[in-house]
């Protein structure tokens, strides 16, 4: 692992001035990126706890010294040196290292990605959990650590166009690790029950329905009729497949577009309904509630973000 010897440990400082604090709402982390940038990495050396918590970005941890624990609902990842864990956004997760290690916290927004058809896909890495080392992985560990060591060096270096960058070498991990999958799946597929199968494809099919139509009148009796469940048996699945419910997920893919038209001049009725929310008022109240300030006040921050 010699790629980030080429930066001194007393390197590892944050390239730029601005402070940083940790922002939560509730259970979720409301990301700090870096100044004009949707990246953000941490050069961590402290025994740290992160209860659990979810964020809409993907999370990259890669465990540069010691160990420490990832629980994500029944599932738990105990890290050691050189293991690199993949997060997906909304997956709820707890970060645990009861003693002083040496970790880089990598946290990029991938919804300007969003066109891309993988994000949409319950068969790909990106809504599972992403375990990656040598021994797990060993076909595809050196690609994704390349990957990722040359992200944390761009970073730190703060070299020319180095978001850019981080996001080609991200795209690598996913083609990476999404043929990895897909192989996977196939060499595994008698391995597979007919029904979980089924229930596979089905909210595969969801999720880019959601995708195309998250600014209409989704209701649970409508998207469970559409999969073919009941109301009931859809909200447990669902729970299960994404980690979150559907009306949390529906959600934040309203509020995530209602970002990207406050970057414009689209008035805040306008932009309310077009991402389907019923009225003005219950728009505001939920993006202050997710965001952490009311749509008007995050369009100012953008606007001074730009200057």
């Amino acid at each position: 692992m010699s790629e980030l010897h080429r930066i001194m440990i007393k390197d590892f400082q944050q390239p730029f001035s601005q402070p940083y604090t940790r922002v939560m709402q509730g259970p979720e982390e409301i990301v700090q990126y870096a100044p004009n940038s949707h990246v953000r990495i941490w050069y961590n050396t402290e025994p740290s706890s992160f209860e659990n918590h979810y964020h809409n970005c993907v999370e990259i941890i890669y465990m540069y010294e010691n160990d420490c624990t990832v629980t994500s609902q029944t599932d738990v990842y105990q890290l050691k040196t050189g293991d690199i864990l993949i997060i997906p956004p909304y997956k709820m997760h707890e970060v645990v290292s009861a003693h002083s290690c040496r970790q880089f916290i990598l946290q990029l927004d991938i919804s300007v990605l969003s066109n891309f058809g993988i994000f949409n896909s319950p068969k790909l890495s990106v809504t599972d959990i992403l375990l990656c080392n040598q021994d797990e992985c060993p076909q595809i560990y050196e690609t994704i650590y390349n990957n990722l060591t040359d992200m944390i060096n761009s970073y730190f270096e703060n070299k020319p166009l180095w978001e850019i960058e981080t996001y080609s070498h991200y795209l690598q991990i996913l083609v990476t690790t999404g043929r990895f999958s897909s192989l996977t799946s196939v060499v595994n597929a008698d391995d597979i029950s007919p029904g979980t199968r089924e229930h596979y494809d089905k909210f595969s099919e969801l999720l880019q329905f959601v995708e195309n139509n998250y600014s209409e009148q989704l209701t649970l009796d409508f998207v469970s009729s559409h999969v073919g469940f009941s109301k009931y048996h859809f909200i447990r699945l669902f729970k299960e497949y994404t980690g979150t419910t559907f009306y949390d997920y529906l959600t934040h893919k309203r509020i995530q577009h209602a970002k990207e038209l406050l970057s414009g001049d689209m008035g805040i009725t306008e932009i309310s309904f077009t991402c389907g929310f019923n009225n003005q008022t219950s728009f505001c109240r939920t993006f202050k509630k997710i965001c952490g300030c009311p749509p008007t006040e995050y369009r100012q921050r953008m606007k001074e973000k730009d200057r």
